[in-house]
């Protein structure tokens, strides 16, 4: 097994790699554990990963997030009785009036079968994994069934009872029948064919074909490397990487406000991969999304610079400008001051109407963390309101996966979770936006180990093959 990564659901800020401070503290310091956790899972350093996760957790017990997210690292970490205990155990909070009820049902029960997986239990992963493929049918989310079947062809090839044996000068091995190649290989094919760039479920696709000598479904494959031909960006956008496919679905609401960050350091940065500034981009995305947004939806913009008492410099309600309007703002728009976030986040609802029917959205594009503290208000805290307001958070933001973003991402982070946003962030090496989360879908990056054909039955067997198990 290849080492199983976890994406990031955002990562990460001014923290050292020092241990988390003992005190448990919610709200945005929940948040920097959560996220500091999924880097040390991505860096295969699960001892520290479930120590970050704990603290999340016991910070705010009530996240269901935090809890699919520990339990996960504790069976990656070699502890799957404690993991499977821990789902067990808040199950309480998975309330069927929840919005999200459904999706949270099936990653519960694919992060139990990704826990027996850890410990090669796949008998008991199979069931956990078609109960969440069964749920995840009826949801939209393409890339997260495309995951639970590649996980679920794994399991069923690798289910072989007994433990390993060796015999015939051969290593320890499971034996193969060529009826099991043939069946996950099915299972990895109905995996591409509900999302083509399930990149583990392609490997396992096309190795699988190649063992037992046949050709692959070239045309499902192809779908893995995007075509830069498929530009939805066009040529006025210059300063935009060319697939910017990734925010459209941010243009699916009644009201758009925007919230661009203008501070200084967006003009002091560059994206590498076009050539630009940070602002210079920024400005083009929005112009890109308005220019695709349907006609009757109401946008409205307000900017984040200055510093923490300064009034912004456009702030006008959803519905109060036109798009001709927005767009001649949006070029004349210059860059001033720092990040305060909080303090004009916090008049952002009153830019959307009234209306209880329109579904709301804010497009905040930044590079940087709230500057601005106000005694008694923690910004992930204060964002649950947002959530009961009916606006939605959606984010992209230039900054990179280190541990020098933990703060920041911390805050994107639960200004998403809290209001059923998403992160997008701009890969430079990609150039494109890739979406940023703590994608427990990542975790089933799984990968078939060495397959080769046997004849330990004998030559009159011969559609035999064996899978070899190795400890990373």
């Amino acid at each position: 097994m290849q080492r199983l990564i976890f994406l990031l659901v955002a990562t990460l800020a001014l923290l050292s790699f020092a241990q988390p401070s003992p005190a448990v503290v919610g709200g945005k310091a929940a948040y920097q554990n959560y996220v500091l956790g999924s880097y040390y899972f991505s860096e295969g350093d699960y001892n520290r990963s479930v120590n970050y996760l704990r603290r999340a957790y016991e910070a705010e017990p009530e996240e269901y997030n935090f809890a699919l997210a520990l339990a996960l690292a504790l069976g990656r970490n070699g502890k799957a009785n404690d993991g499977i205990s821990l789902l067990n155990s808040t199950d309480v909070l998975l309330k069927s009036d929840h919005p999200d009820y459904t999706q949270l049902f099936a990653m519960r029960h694919f992060v139990a079968g990704l826990i027996h997986c850890f410990s090669k239990q796949f008998q008991q992963a199979i069931p956990s994994l078609e109960s969440a493929i069964r749920l995840q049918q009826t949801l939209d989310r393409a890339e997260v069934l495309g995951a639970m079947y590649n996980a679920l062809g794994y399991a069923k090839l690798l289910d072989q009872g007994r433990g390993a044996e060796s015999h015939n000068g051969l290593e320890a091995h499971h034996h193969l029948h060529k009826r099991d190649l043939e069946r996950s290989r099915d299972i990895f094919l109905q995996a591409l064919r509900a999302d083509p760039n399930q990149q583990a479920a392609t490997f396992n696709y096309k190795f699988l074909c190649d063992t037992l000598g046949e050709t692959p479904a070239i045309p499902l494959l192809q779908a893995v490397n995007r075509n830069p031909g498929n530009s939805v960006v066009a040529a006025r956008y210059s300063s935009l990487p060319v697939d910017m496919k990734a925010v459209l679905p941010f243009r699916e609401y009644d009201e758009i406000v925007y919230l661009l960050d203008i501070s200084g350091s967006m003009v002091m940065e560059k994206v590498s991969c076009v050539g630009r500034d940070r602002f210079q981009v920024m400005r083009e995305t929005a112009l890109f999304l308005l220019d695709s947004i349907r006609t009757e939806t109401q946008v409205g913009i307000g900017t984040i610079g200055g510093d923490c008492g300064t009034t912004p410099k456009l702030w006008h309600p959803s519905g109060s400008i036109d798009k001709g309007e927005l767009r001649t703002a949006l070029e004349f728009l210059v860059p001033d001051g720092t990040t305060p976030l909080l303090t004009i986040l916090q008049q952002t609802p009153g830019l959307f109407t009234d209306n209880p029917n329109t579904r709301k959205s804010i497009f905040f594009i930044s590079d940087g963390e709230n500057v601005c503290r106000m005694p008694g208000v923690d910004i992930c805290e204060w964002s649950e309101g947002l959530a009961q307001k009916g606006i939605t958070v959606n984010i992209l933001t230039f900054l990179g996966a280190s541990l020098d973003n933990t703060g920041a991402f911390a805050e994107y982070t639960c200004l998403a979770e809290n209001t059923r946003g998403r992160i997008l962030y701009l890969d430079v090496d990609r150039c494109s936006l890739q979406r940023y989360t703590f994608d427990l879908v990542a975790a089933c990056q799984l990968y078939l180990p060495e397959i080769r054909r046997v004849n330990c039955w004998g030559p009159s067997v011969k559609n035999l093959w064996a899978y070899f198990p190795r400890e990373k």
